[in-house]
């Protein structure tokens, strides 16, 4: 299974588990992308990343996209980072 198909599996799995509302977000060219306003939801993909997906030495770091007249929603692009060990 790719690391992508993965950490969606996982992730989903997690929300329903833990029975919250699954954030919309897509993965494009090794970035997923994330419509949240929720900090919440952002700690939720952090730990199954890093838990559940991720090699020992892979981290994930987010990048705020606010909001703008033209595209009136927040959106949060995360990015793996590091060297795997």
């Amino acid at each position: 299974m790719g690391l992508e198909t993965l950490a969606t599996v996982e992730i989903r799995e997690r929300f329903h588990k833990d029975d919250r509302p699954v954030p919309s977000f897509n993965w494009e060219y090794g970035t997923m992308w994330i419509d949240t306003e929720d900090q919440t939801d952002l700690d939720v993909i952090e730990e199954v990343m890093l838990n559940e997906v991720l090699s020992p030495g892979l981290k994930v770091a987010f990048n705020k996209l606010d909001a703008t007249e033209t595209e009136p929603w927040t959106q949060y692009a995360m990015d793996i980072v590091g060297e795997p060990i």
